[in-house]
């Protein structure tokens, strides 16, 4: 039975191979005639001594190959690649504004102690920020404190949806987020890419190489995204790299570390590109420039048409608009297109279909079916604010609304800003403000008729049955 560890490896016993085996034992302690069919007991003990066997080894391979960087999971493959000096990319949390009014004097506590709990608010999908900074609030008023997310990575709240407040503080009468969030979270590095940056990096030893210094780079902390373009050639290339040249372009890193693993990877009298200039101070004490680029996130709009692919159930606009930021992601320099735009909105949303799409660097248009970024250090992204989908839709649709009450609209779609709600018909007396709070009148039974127009002149309206 081969349960061994040599140069071939670690080899264990199959099911098939544990049962001959244990068959054997026990027709040498009971005789040739014992059953060993499944139903009887001894049938089951043995099955049961072939599991546990086969427990063991399963652990025993796990145990093996957690020493193999390419299989190692968690926390082993952290230690596996360390030893080459690399380290797992933490995440980083979204940090959001939010608004608080307030009818006193109070305090709202932060992360920055650990006396008090901190200040927390979430939206309706149980998404939860907690204040940065404590804050003495001296008297009424509206106050604005950026918070960031409890959960590390891409996490985002629509506009005026963090509305819950989780920690009770007396004479705080409600919370909101008028704008979208100021700094979006990153996911902690996955064991896949963890295991793709290393093997990037098994070239770091040698020097002047560009494998190596792509390596350098990849591993400096915090660093997110590393290009390297290289000229070879004796005059400026098509990418704008002057000859016997590189070109770095990175995201995160601080531009220290970024400098020094150009510095000491780069080939010897090799020139540089780049508007970031960094001095490294020299063994002989000069001071050698290192220059390179930083990746800018350059705004893109898109407009397209959502419709139902059954005809039945309406698209899920608000979804889409909250979630395509996080899934329709383009790499740094690359250009999108509307089929991976409508692919993204289908897998928020499998009913929607996508058409009279495209895409604009301003608000006004035109808009194109592909956009390429401006330069190559731009990555284009997109933001929730920034989704012109139509029709637009008002939430809820056809609501019932008791008289003398209260019902709060809201619209998806369109521009996202410049809305005006009108009561276009109004037979009940009610009202409805610039926000879309309605307030059904005293009389009943009736219906009114609530509008939506969005700064384009889009135009959305929907019944109100006042009981």
């Amino acid at each position: 039975m081969p349960n061994l560890l040599d140069q071939n490896g670690l080899q264990t016993a199959s099911q098939a191979e544990l049962l001959a085996f244990y068959t054997t034992v026990f027709q040498t302690i009971y005789g040739t005639n014992v059953n060993l069919q499944s139903s009887s007991p001894d049938g089951q003990l043995m099955n049961v001594l072939i599991q546990a066997s086969l427990d063991v080894e399963d652990l025993l391979a796990q145990v093996y190959t957690s020493f193999d960087p390419n299989q190692a999971v968690g926390v082993q493959l952290d230690e596996r690649c360390a030893i080459n000096g690399i380290e797992r990319q933490a995440g980083s949390f979204t940090v959001q504004n939010i608004q608080s009014v307030v009818t006193q004097a109070l305090t709202l506590y932060g992360l920055d102690q650990t006396a008090k709990t901190p200040d927390t608010v979430a939206d309706n999908a149980g998404n939860q920020y907690q204040l940065q900074v404590t804050q003495n609030l001296a008297g009424p008023g509206t106050y604005s404190f950026p918070y960031q997310c409890i959960v590390d990575g891409p996490i985002q709240s629509a506009p005026n949806t963090i509305t819950n407040q989780i920690t009770v503080v007396v004479g705080r009468s409600s919370v909101n987020n008028p704008t979208a969030y100021t700094s979006l979270g990153i996911a902690e590095e996955t064991d896949q890419a963890l295991r793709l940056r290393r093997q990037k990096s098994v070239q770091q030893p040698s020097q002047g190489y560009f494998n190596a210094l792509y390596a350098a780079l990849s591993n400096v902390g915090g660093v997110t995204t590393a290009l390297l373009y290289e000229n070879d050639g004796g005059t400026t290339d098509s990418n704008g790299v002057p000859g016997h040249s590189i070109w770095a372009i990175v995201a995160g890193g601080s531009s220290s570390d970024v400098a020094e693993a150009i510095y000491y990877k780069r080939n010897a009298g090799c020139g540089m590109r780049g508007s970031v200039a960094v001095p490294i101070t020299q063994a002989d004490g000069s001071v050698f420039t290192v220059l390179f680029d930083r990746v800018v996130s350059q705004n893109v709009y898109v407009q397209f048409t959502a419709s139902s692919i059954d005809g039945i159930n309406p698209p899920k606009l608000a979804a889409i608009i909250a979630q395509l930021p996080t899934v329709f992601v383009s790499n740094v320099g690359q250009a999108v297109n509307i089929n991976t735009l409508a692919t993204a909105v289908q897998s928020i949303d499998p009913n929607t279909l996508v058409s009279n799409a495209g895409f604009s660097l301003v608000i006004t248009g035109p808009f194109t079916s592909t956009l390429t970024p401006s330069f190559l250090y731009d990555q284009l992204t997109l933001l929730p604010q920034n989704i012109y989908a139509l029709p637009v839709q008002i939430s809820p649709s056809l609501p019932t609304v008791v008289h003398g009450t209260t019902q709060q609209f809201t619209a998806a779609g369109g521009t996202q800003t410049g809305q005006t709600w009108t009561l276009t018909v109004n037979n009940s007396g009610g009202s409805i403000t610039s926000g879309g709070l309605y307030t059904a009148g005293a009389t009943y039974p009736v219906v009114d008729t609530v509008q939506v127009q969005d700064s384009n002149g889009n135009i959305q309206m929907t019944s109100v049955s006042v009981v």
